[in-house]
């Protein structure tokens, strides 16, 4: 059929076809085009887009020996119209992809600063702010509520519509404190002034606050001029504003040990003037930016990356004592089953407890490992090669999950020398076949029907819908909620922390380009290029039997197949419970004799 499907055509076929079949053929295809362009401007609906189109795709395959040339032609043409209006849709969606993005990107920066910014309109309500001005001015900002400032003289109290109203009147900015006690923390600005800065024509009048985090600038200047640490204390005070007395009751010192620290600023800075002091403040580029702190993963040092023989970059995860006994970990194409990033204390805890030192080699084009044209699963083996030399590992134990199964089994083809077991947990396997797929989860259905029946489609689709999940976590999660026999897996996906972190990996993974994710996709699903018989290797399955991604008949298919497998069956459990069950399958994959539920990681609940 057209759009790379074959023709397949019966000689004592019906030579034409009946109106209702063109009607009824007629009607799926308008249909399936009009969710081709829901789903183009409704970023939410690529799940259920490729739901119909597996169904279409299945549907022409099913009927193939039993239409008339006529039908067949229909079909054909049929498909093509359909491959152009996806060709149209992709182009429109790119671009409204691309302004979503662009705005989350502009917001990103936004939140960035340690000033506040906020946009009010001609009423006086704010139509955004970042952060840093609702650590200044909170609840109300965020609620859309009015909100109430205060007059710097006389600490009287005037709701910001009214602030704005003033100022706009008289064309001058004023000053507001944003607490009655305070001082003079937020500037109004009118709209003629706002525009000539270059703030957008939307914003009737803008306010800037200082908010609450100015003190890097201070920082960087005490570092520069090797001032003591009262005295950089003294210099962080005077950048918020605060009179010396003021400043002298938060140090908790007398007022003339305020002014003598002062006096030693003016001299190692060469100023003479609160003025002078903090036109040069204003001079360093950190009086903008927000203080952030230093994430625990660079704390544990999880990211790590080499440089390879061809001059790629390669990153892996590494967590566990030292002396740990080394596991390669093959994460789910997510990449968010040991999250080693966002928690890694609970994680080095656990492989402390188990004795075991994970290693997770990131795939070419995913999180900061440089892209490379993969012709098969079995190219990774050489990059995972060169990082066991580089680590001086002489072997190691393999842990995969999910779709991670195919580089697992892949390398360890390769590198039968270096590999000493194998756990395979939810394993997925391209070469069964469900008899009744529309039961499973969408994945399988883009991994066994469309990518090997339309791989150029899947090529397509996959960014959208990695960008529906980023854009659309809850409903993606729901979604899969409702068609999961699992009530395993229904509970684990319904906690927040696994929601909100399986988005924020998933965006890590693919933060240098999807490319990577594409392609390993589309080698999983046009089968393996290697026999599993051929693997010596000791390797044990863990399959729960109300999987729907990675239905348990495969997993016994693929423990036939290999050479030296067992398969161990976990009752009530679903494809997700590696989420919970790690740390002991990652114990059994370094060769001790942890039962189920030996060692388990408790989701974090914030």
């Amino acid at each position: 059929m057209g759009a790379g499907f074959p023709h397949y055509v019966e000689e004592d076929c019906a030579a034409k076809l009946t109106f209702f079949e063109v009607v009824l053929m007629s009607d799926r295809f308008e249909d399936l085009t009009h969710l081709v362009y829901e789903a183009s401007l409704d970023n939410s609906l690529w799940p259920e887009l490729i739901s119909e189109l597996v169904e279409e795709v299945h549907r022409a395959r099913d009927s193939r020996f039993l239409e008339s040339p006529r039908q067949i032609e229909a079909e054909t043409r049929g498909f093509e119209n359909l491959s152009r209006h996806f060709r149209r849709a992709f182009s429109i969606s790119e671009r409204v992809v691309g302004l979503q993005e662009r705005e989350a990107y502009l917001s990103s920066i936004l939140n960035s600063f340690a000033f506040g910014v906020a946009l009010l309109n001609e009423d006086g309500h704010v139509l955004m702010a970042n952060r840093a001005l609702y650590e200044v001015l909170p609840a109300p900002v965020s609620q859309g509520e009015e909100v109430q400032v205060f007059l710097p003289a006389s600490g009287e109290g005037q709701l910001m519509s009214q602030c704005a109203a003033d100022v706009n009147r008289s064309g001058v900015a004023l000053e507001y404190q944003s607490q009655k006690d305070g001082v003079a923390d937020i500037i109004v600005l009118p709209r003629e002034e706002a525009a000539r800065i270059g703030f957008p024509p939307i914003a009737a009048s803008v306010v800037i606050s200082s908010g609450l985090q100015t003190h890097m600038g201070a920082d960087h200047l005490a570092r520069q001029h090797k001032l003591t640490r009262r005295e950089a204390e003294v210099l962080r005070h005077m950048g918020q504003s605060y009179d010396l007395r003021e400043a002298a009751r938060r140090m908790g010192i007398s007022y003339e040990s305020v002014r003598t620290y002062l006096k030693r600023v003016y001299d190692k800075t060469d100023t003479k003037s609160r003025n002078e002091l903090a036109a040069l403040l204003a001079q360093s580029p950190l009086m903008a930016v927000r203080t952030q702190e230093a994430l625990p993963s660079v704390l544990f040092q999880v990211r790590n990356r080499i440089t390879l023989r061809d001059g790629r970059q390669h990153e892996y995860f590494c967590i566990g004592p030292e002396d740990g006994v080394p596991v390669l970990v093959f994460d789910a194409l997510s990449g968010v089953t040991i999250d080693m990033i966002g928690y890694p204390q609970r994680c080095h805890d656990l492989m402390e407890q188990a004795g075991v030192r994970l290693i997770c080699p990131c795939r070419p084009g995913s999180f900061l490992s440089d892209p490379f044209d993969m012709q098969s699963l079995r190219d990774f083996a050489s990059d995972v090669r060169e990082l066991l030399n580089h680590l001086g590992v002489g072997q190691a134990g393999v842990l995969s999950v999910s779709f991670g199964s195919g580089s697992a089994l892949a390398v360890t083809h390769e590198l039968q020398d270096r590999i000493s077991k194998v756990v395979l947990s939810s394993a997925s396997y391209p070469f069964y076949r469900h008899e009744n797929w529309r039961e499973l989860d969408q994945f399988y259905h883009m991994s066994c029907i469309l990518g090997r029946h339309w791989p150029s489609m899947l090529r397509q689709i996959i960014p959208f819908l990695v960008r529906s999940i980023l854009q659309n976590k809850e409903r993606y999660f729901d979604r899969y909620c409702r068609r999961s026999r699992s009530a395993d897996d229904i509970r684990i996906l319904s906690c927040p922390v696994i929601r909100r972190r399986t988005a924020e990996m998933l965006a890590l993974r693919t933060a240098s380009g999807m490319e990577g994710m594409v392609e390993e996709n589309l080698l999983n699903a046009q089968g393996w290029d290697f026999d599993p018989s051929d693997i010596h290797t000791p390797v044990e399955i863990f399959q729960g039997p109300d999987d729907n991604v990675a239905p348990m008949q495969g997993a016994e298919l693929l423990a036939q197949h290999l050479n030296n497998a067992t398969l161990t069956i976990l009752r009530g459990k679903g494809h997700y419970h590696h989420i919970e069950n790690w740390p002991w399958l990652a114990a059994r994959a370094a060769g001790k004799d942890m039962a189920p539920d030996g060692l388990r990681y408790d989701i974090p609940e914030f």
